[in-house]
């Protein structure tokens, strides 16, 4: 299980006037929310970590592994990130929008979907990102991570974000509403997939609890307050995700020849 300290309400006593003090002068550079990433054959993470698999779903802070997580989505985001190539040493430089006029100009000069170029020499990289509270096995909150969708993992991601889109319930007054987000409960697992490039390891997004209906949070239940909590401090720009925890992007099938689920 994916999880972020502090993860159990220990039995204490009352602090009293004291309770939350400490973090007067934090802000959003404060709250790092972890990369819940897919290992593939080529990821670092497998010579790393004993346990690591391709396939596993891996706490990019915490360094935990799991087969799957479940999660309640709180929001989304669709940007264009920044990295510095992997020959040239790799890493994070920034999140841009889809409306930056550099983001613009590479889609404009690319030659082929997907490979966006900077003049600087970096990488642009489509990305949607869902932040998102991770429940416990009682079903409980137990931390944050944000999941980002690139290349091939962009279709799964869009698939899932249509079919939830378009899903409705009833009302007791007769009325067809669609549930927010954060009323979603998601299991968020590894498939088998394979392009030009060979095969390699794709998410899974499915229903908690077998069908949407039944995987409905109500608005009362402690995990749908704290992803409507989640989405406010992103909103807000409270908190970030741990960007500089990630590796820059590879091609997606290019070196997991054998991997298996």
């Amino acid at each position: 299980m994916v999880q972020t300290a502090p993860q159990q309400l220990a039995p204490v006593a009352d602090y009293g006037a004291d309770a939350g003090a400490g973090f007067e002068n934090q802000g959003r550079e404060d709250i790092s929310i972890p990369f819940l990433s897919l290992l593939q054959a080529n990821s670092p993470e497998i010579s790393e970590i004993e346990a690591a698999k391709p396939g596993m779903l891996f706490n990019t802070v915490t360094r935990e592994l799991a087969k799957e997580v479940t999660i309640v989505p709180a929001t989304t985001r669709h940007q264009f990130v920044e990295w510095v190539p992997r020959d040239k040493g790799g890493g994070f430089v920034q999140a841009r929008t889809a409306s930056d006029p550099d983001v613009q100009a590479a889609i404009g000069a690319s030659k082929s979907f997907g490979d966006y170029m900077l003049p600087n020499g970096n990488e642009l990289v489509e990305t949607f990102y869902v932040y998102a509270v991770v429940l416990d096995a009682e079903g409980q909150p137990n931390g944050f991570v944000t999941i980002g969708f690139t290349s091939t993992k962009i279709k799964v991601y869009k698939n899932w974000n249509t079919t939830i889109r378009m899903f409705q319930v009833k009302t007791s007054d007769g009325r067809k509403i669609a549930p927010p987000l954060f009323a979603h409960t998601v299991k968020v697992s590894s498939k088998p997939d394979k392009n030009a490039k060979g095969t390699f390891a794709n998410f899974s997004l499915t229903p908690a609890k077998g069908t949407l209906a039944e995987s409905l949070l109500p608005p009362d239940h402690p995990a749908f307050l704290a992803a409507k909590e989640l989405r406010e401090m992103v909103d807000k720009g409270l908190a970030k995700a741990a960007y500089e925890s990630q590796t820059t992007p590879a091609a997606e099938g290019a070196k997991d020849p054998d991997w298996n689920a």
